[in-house]
């Protein structure tokens, strides 16, 4: 039934109709899942997420302009993992998109690992779907400081994604567009063509792959899932990011590709003012009415998966996840829009009972 609502959508994108018609399946609607947060209750240590070397989370300084509604938390604590699950449900939320690097073993790739492994475990038993973003930047970090050469540091970035194919991939629970799972490569940035091409050749699953608009007609590469439209240190207007998408949703779904649309609430990044880099730019949340436009046009896209970018990524401020600043605004947006049958008090009830 999947298979053939996404058979009609791609139909009337290639009428040029201005949205799929009422009776169309909704798409599906994922939230991007930062996993990387480390607490000093928990892991023992305030980790670089909550910190980025600048700021001290004990004096209640956070490398964040916002600052979570219970307070900065760790990714592997069980009561946050079960709370943001159960806030993603009550939203109405189908499912996460995680961010990670791979099983094992450098800086804090296996604690970003082991919270994944955690949270896929809440999301199942949710009923809810997940997929993977995973990252190939890594590859550099591995010829730089652990001093691999280049066929060496392939060779693991390569063994994260044969490890995720044999251990993830073909999950019950994992998104799947028709018979195939979906993938998302945050690049290809380090893998050049010839090595991204020999790893996804490998792939058993035969994933549908995802990447970077700007990178997704390379060779092994599907289609492209739309990001937080920044650019260049630039506070980019309302009408500068809604038309720079709906020209990436037409030329990409007339063409036939795949293609994941996003929802985004802002952006407003903390690099400069840790010193950990330059800022990416800006755009302004108009006190919910981008999260709320972006999310409408993503929705009447004519794209199968709705990406929200992102849940938690306090680095650059675009998460929804309840904060102190914004409360439960964005989720409420969505129950209402998708859930508008729920319990208007339900999303209030987890959150008050996780601040207990």
């Amino acid at each position: 039934m999947r298979r053939w609502g996404i058979l009609l959508l791609t139909f009337w994108a290639w009428l040029g109709a201005a949205e799929p018609p009422a009776c169309a399946p909704r798409p599906m609607v994922l939230v991007h899942v930062m996993p990387w947060f480390e607490s000093k209750a928990v892991s023992g240590r305030w980790g670089w997420h909550w910190t980025m070397e600048k700021t001290d989370p004990d004096k209640g300084a956070l490398a964040s302009h916002d600052r979570p509604a219970c307070g900065p938390y760790d990714s592997g604590d069980p009561a946050t993992i079960a709370t943001q699950v159960a806030l993603m449900k009550a939203a109405g939320i189908d499912g996460a998109i995680i961010d990670w690097n791979g099983p094992d073993g450098f800086d804090d790739y296996a604690m970003i690992h082991r919270n994944t492994t955690l949270l896929i475990a809440e999301l199942k038993k949710a009923g809810l779907k997940f997929a993977l973003c995973v990252e190939d930047s890594p590859g550099h970090r591995f010829m730089k400081e652990r001093k691999l050469t280049r066929t060496q540091a392939t060779t693991k970035v390569a063994a994260s994604f044969a490890w995720a194919d044999a251990h993830w991939l073909n999950d019950p629970a994992y998104v799947r567009l028709g018979e195939r799972p979906t993938l998302f490569i945050f690049g290809p940035q380090y893998l050049d063509e010839a090595e991204w091409s020999a790893i996804r050749a490998s792939l058993k699953q035969n994933p549908l792959v995802y990447a970077l608009p700007h990178l997704s007609r390379r060779p092994g590469v599907d289609g492209a899932f739309a990001w937080v439209p920044v650019s260049e240190g630039k506070s980019v207007t309302s009408e500068a990011w809604t038309k720079e998408l709906a020209e990436l949703y037409v030329g990409e779904i007339k063409a036939g590709r795949p293609t994941v649309a996003v929802a985004f609430p802002g952006y407003r990044d903390f690099y400069a003012q840790a010193g950990a880099g330059k800022s990416y730019g800006s755009i302004d949340y108009r006190d919910g009415r981008t999260f709320a436009d972006s999310f409408d046009q993503a929705m009447r896209s004519g794209a199968p998966i709705v990406q929200i970018a992102t849940w938690n990524d306090y680095g650059e401020g675009t998460g929804i996840e309840p904060t102190a600043e914004r409360g439960l605004r964005d989720l409420e947006l969505l129950r209402k829009r998708l859930r508008p049958e729920a319990d208007p008090a339900e999303l209030r009830r987890i959150l008050e009972a996780a601040k207990r």
